[in-house]
């Protein structure tokens, strides 16, 4: 009797369009504190899933934890300045509204790509052997993470220093040829111009061999602002510290490995304002790279990599003196 009987089947995709978000703190929101927001089903039943993407470009996932049968709780915790993008999924599916947009720390503490500039004979181009320069000014463009890269047929010796108004690259090519330089700030974003082409002439001192090769260089900046500059260009602003109170520990302060990230924590949370130096140099040249991370309250994570076997010295200074334990010796069986 009764049959045929009619089923409604219901699509679980559509459920997505059913829920909806509550308490979001679009700004206002600080670095190393958790944030987090809910959502409410209103009787759909599914998986929710969420993901968070940060302005230098990781994706993170986020706490998701269950209030009630009707109402979850999402966490996470910034680690860095800027726009934070935040997928919330359904069944595989965004939620209405997703990706949500928020912004850590005030505009101003975000690095500002727009407002960086880049000038120098160096990003035209050079002669091999010899070191190219040029100036990046990042006055008022707010604290980031500022990434050289620089892609063409040989390694360069990479070298980033402070200047007055920002940093002072330079960079020698070994072999003739085109060079890409990349400059990025804040994240994932160029600054004005960048990409730039720059052509290399002279003798090949060695690579060559493969199409291209790459050389980068990571600084976390401090805050330059036009008030910080002389009229002439000069003297930036004296800092008060102390490197004999900075702390050193980690395995990468004596032992390195070839092909993997070694590395240690630099704790200068005691020893005043100044900007951390690391530089590693091995037997024959210095290391590829070195990366330094201000994870909050003056600490660092400092990771490099190493390619050859060898005995190589590691030196941290703060400013412009060496920390206790500087220069260090570090084997690479």
């Amino acid at each position: 009797p009764d049959s045929p009987f009619v089923v409604p089947v219901a699509s679980h995709s559509d459920d997505a369009r059913r829920l909806t978000v509550t308490s979001l703190q679009e700004t206002g929101i600080i670095v190393n504190q958790p944030a987090s927001f809910a959502v409410q089903l209103n009787g759909a039943r599914g998986v929710i899933d969420a993901k968070v993407h940060t302005p230098s470009g990781m994706v993170e996932e986020c706490y998701v934890s269950e209030v009630d049968s009707d109402k979850y709780s999402i966490r996470f915790i910034p680690r860095e300045n800027g726009v934070h993008s935040i997928d919330v999924k359904f069944n595989g599916r965004h939620i209405p509204g997703s990706p949500f947009k928020i912004r850590v720390g005030e505009q101003s503490q975000a690095g500002d790509p727009g407002l960086v500039t880049a000038y120098g004979h160096g990003l035209e181009g050079g002669v091999t052997g010899r070191p190219s320069e040029f100036i990046i000014s990042t006055l008022n463009a707010g604290p980031g993470s500022l990434s050289v890269t620089i892609d063409g047929p040989s390694k360069v010796k990479l070298d980033c220093q402070d200047s007055p108004e920002g940093y002072k690259v330079s960079y020698t090519p070994m072999a003739p040829g085109n060079y890409l330089i990349s400059i990025k700030y804040g994240g994932p974003q160029h600054i004005v111009g960048s990409p730039f082409k720059a052509r290399v002439t002279g003798t090949r001192l060695s690579g060559g061999h493969s199409l291209h090769e790459t050389s980068t260089v990571q600084v976390e900046t401090v805050i330059k602002s036009s008030e910080s500059v002389g009229g002439y260009g000069m003297a930036g602003p004296k800092f008060s510290s102390d490197a004999s109170k900075v702390v050193s520990r980690g395995p990468g302060l004596s032992k390195a490995f070839v092909g993997q990230k070694n590395t240690f924590t630099v704790d200068c949370s005691k020893a005043g304002t100044n900007m951390l130096m690391v530089g590693v140099h091995g037997p024959k040249t210095p290391c590829d790279e070195v990366y330094v991370k201000h994870t909050g309250n003056r600490q660092y994570n400092v990771t490099y990599t190493v390619k050859d076997k060898g005995d190589y010295i590691l030196i941290v200074k703060w400013g412009d003196q060496n920390v206790p334990g500087s220069p260090f010796q570090v084997a690479v069986p």
